[in-house]
């Protein structure tokens, strides 16, 4: 199954200058690319994902972001909001509840990651100059109908986005398409050969290597695991 991951970066089907959107509506045009790695401090796994820095045609900036690896696969696209409330990334722990407000009310998130994520690739002209190699402050909070994304974006600014999860539907009604990769069939037929290889391999070394003759002489049969079958009087 180590195939499947070793694919081209980026996954999604997005490109440089290439507009997403549906006409009449909104549009935007992909500028900037980053693909960040971060470690679960709890359950040491990793988690990847990739954000497109997109700008639409009224040049608001906005931030589409894919996620893989160990957690839920997910599209979510964001816009930049303003907060009367002040969050540093670097200081919020997952679990704790922060009040934000939102609409002109209180609203209460549940941080759901904070981390620091290493920046592993980058394409085009992201918000924010950034380089492979790179260490970021993110955070995501999280309710049932938001996601909001906090980021350190270097020089004391802080980036809060807010959006939404796109299912499949709602990708191709905003987006113009969905966007998720789609599946290498050629990979995914090479792991299951090889998967199916080292189920024969093993299921052959637990069968009797050497025939043996029973009380009356009766032949038994000899399994050979790479030719054909041959009998032991």
């Amino acid at each position: 199954m180590a195939v499947l991951l070793h694919q081209p970066v980026p996954r999604t089907r997005v490109r440089l200058g290439r507009p997403l959107g549906r006409r009449p509506g909104w549009r935007a045009t992909a500028r900037g690319f980053v693909c960040y790695r971060a470690r679960d401090a709890a359950t040491g796994r990793f988690s990847t994902w990739e954000e497109w820095h997109l700008r639409d045609d009224g040049g608001a900036d906005h931030r589409l972001a894919y996620t893989y690896g160990s957690r839920t696969r997910t599209v979510t696209l964001s816009y930049p909001v303003d907060l009367p409330e002040r969050l540093d990334p670097a200081t919020l722990r997952a679990g704790e509840e922060v009040l934000v407000t939102l609409d002109g009310r209180p609203r209460r998130l549940q941080v759901a990651r904070a981390d620091v994520a290493e920046v592993l690739h980058v394409l085009g002209s992201p918000r924010h100059p950034l380089a492979v190699g790179d260490r970021v402050a993110h955070a995501e909070l999280r309710a049932p109908d938001v996601v909001l994304t906090v980021q350190d974006a270097g020089g004391g600014v802080v980036d809060v986005h807010r959006g939404a999860v796109l299912d499949p539907h709602a990708q191709r009604q905003v987006l113009g398409r969905d966007v998720r990769p789609r599946t290498n069939r050629f990979l995914a037929a090479g792991a299951a050969f090889a998967g199916f290889v080292l189920l024969y391999n093993a299921l052959q070394a637990c069968l009797p290597q050497d025939g043996t003759g029973d009380a009356a002489g009766a032949a038994t049969a000899v399994v050979a695991p790479l030719g054909a079958a041959h009998a032991t009087p």
